[in-house]
């Protein structure tokens, strides 16, 4: 459908660099969308027709988007409608389970707590917002620590966060999810097994880039430092 085809695209293209081009075949994975489908949009969202073997600009699939969103406006109205009531149910069931969260942890129930995020969190992570949806990955992570969750998990929710934040490639995202690392690198490093520094070391390595390309080298460096002193 030509409507989740424009919001899937409208969602990679924070990760797609302004100076590549993609073929349709990237931009078909990226979107879960069949190459057919795809060549149709674009060409219906450009007026012109693209051969299924050409290759598509950041400003050719904005282009396409803006052309597609007009002529579907009614329709994107009532999605986003439709949209912003989940969102709203989605927020007000998250702060029911996070104080319900903080009753169990004063109770001393941690591993419940754990439990009661992870499980609104896989319940309701395409209706949070992304900074809510960051937040329950930071407190999967604290949470966990102290219930004793094994390390897999933990970086899974770790990486998870990172992965969110990355979603919208900006100097402040890149910030934050720097700052999401440097909160639990100490504990990972520390961990017994080793895995725990293997999984550190993957979540550095996703940011390095994005931080050198949007002018936070010196801050990635200084963290890198300051979780592996000399």
């Amino acid at each position: 459908m030509v409507i989740d085809f424009i919001y899937k695209l409208n969602s990679v293209l924070p990760n797609w660099p302004s100076s590549a081009h993609w073929t349709l075949n990237q931009i078909s994975h990226a979107t879960s969308t069949s190459v057919p489908h795809v060549l149709q949009y674009i060409s219906e969202g450009l007026s012109k027709e693209l051969d299924v073997t050409g290759v598509v600009s950041h400003d050719e699939a904005m282009q396409a988007i803006d052309l597609l969103s007009k002529k579907l406006r009614p329709q994107i109205e009532v999605r986003e409608k439709y949209l912003a009531e989940k969102r709203k149910k989605a927020v007000e069931a998250y702060e029911r389970m996070m104080e319900k969260t903080r009753v169990l942890m004063s109770s001393g129930n941690k591993h419940a707590a754990y439990k009661t995020l992870i499980y609104f969190a896989g319940q309701y992570e395409a209706e949070l917002p992304r900074e809510i949806l960051v937040s329950a990955c930071s407190d999967a992570v604290r949470i966990g620590i102290k219930a004793g969750i094994n390390i897999l998990e933990l970086g899974r929710w770790l990486q998870k966060g990172v992965s969110v934040l990355m979603t919208k490639q900006s100097k402040e995202s890149i910030e934050d999810a720097l700052d999401l690392i440097d909160a639990y690198g100490e504990y990972f490093l520390q961990e017994e097994s080793g895995i725990g520094a293997i999984l550190l070391g993957n979540a550095l390595a996703s940011l390095e880039e994005p931080a050198a390309l949007h002018e936070l080298w010196e801050q990635y460096k200084a963290l890198v430092a300051n979780l592996y002193p000399m």
